[in-house]
């Protein structure tokens, strides 16, 4: 294959023409040429002669009107995509090594609040602040939330109205029956 002559594979491989196994006629082929005549194009494009009157508006644009409102967004899957809830772990479940984060206990709140409260109620709601006080201790110990410091200043700050306004009564008592 290294003439390309001699080889009547490479002819019918690469488009030859007047391809035969006679040698002698491979070498010198007589028949009419197949190659394509080179393309015939037109001469330079013909533009008329006269200019145009001017430069055209474009054309106006089309009222279509007011367009209808946009649809709201389409509403989330009620599906998650996590699987079903309450599925695998438990609601309450807390990975290793991260604190539980389990809130100040809401009684603890309210008998601090109850039993400041009763500076301006005379020591009336003092009494309410200590029973929150003692109950939500109870619930801590439990629960092992938060807010054992305020479940503490509730029940003493309670008492310690009471106390105050046990000995005011009784300073009354007394200075009222000495002044008699």
């Amino acid at each position: 294959m290294t003439n390309p002559g001699e080889s009547d594979e490479w002819w019918k491989q690469y488009g030859g023409s007047g391809v035969s196994s006679d040698p002698a006629a491979a070498q010198h082929p007589s028949g009419p040429s197949s190659y394509p005549s080179a393309p015939q194009y037109p001469s330079a494009p013909q533009y008329p002669s006269t200019p145009a009157a001017g430069p055209t508006p474009p054309p106006a644009q089309p009222s279509y009107g007011t367009p209808p409102p946009a649809a709201p967004y389409p509403a989330t899957p009620s599906y998650s995509p996590y699987g079903a809830a309450g599925a695998g772990y438990p609601t309450n479940y807390q990975p290793y090594g991260y604190p539980a984060n389990r809130g100040t206990n809401g009684l603890a709140i309210a008998s601090l609040v109850t039993s400041l409260a009763g500076f301006a109620t005379c020591g009336a709601t003092s009494i309410v602040g200590i029973i929150l006080g003692v109950i939500s201790l109870n619930q801590i110990k439990d629960s092992g939330q938060e807010g054992r410091g305020m479940a503490l200043a509730g029940i003493w700050i309670g008492v310690g109205l009471i106390a105050l306004g046990i000995i005011w009564f009784v300073v009354m008592i007394v200075a009222s029956a000495a002044g008699a």
